[in-house]
């Protein structure tokens, strides 16, 4: 009897096709400090700040601060769908991992 390998999705591979977690927008000339900007309910961490293909966290904000590094952060934040599930994730867990996520990037990028 051969078996085949089973194959079961990682969390780290849904999430990677998924907009959720942080992302450098701008890095910042010798930043001074760190902007974090978090979409609303229903929103997208890059669709929520673009429009006309310009997305002005990062192609307009860098220009009026350019010490800052500007990141996005995205969520599950679906509270209604028609075609896919809802998010079942209470705001508290978001809070969590949105400051896990502040830590480590800090860590990784001192």
């Amino acid at each position: 009897m051969t078996s085949l390998p089973l194959r079961v999705p990682s969390k780290k591979r849904a999430r990677e096709s998924q907009p959720y977690g942080l992302t450098i927008l701008a890095h910042g000339v010798d930043p001074l400090l760190d902007i974090v900007a978090v979409h609303g309910l229903n929103g997208h961490r890059e669709k929520t700040w673009t429009v006309n293909d310009v997305n002005w966290l990062r192609d307009l904000l860098p220009l009026d601060i350019p010490k800052a590094r500007i990141l996005s952060w995205g969520y599950d934040a679906r509270t209604h769908s028609v075609s896919s599930q809802i998010s079942a994730q209470y705001l508290y867990n978001h809070a969590r991992e949105l400051v896990s996520d502040l830590c480590l990037k800090r860590r990784l990028t001192k």
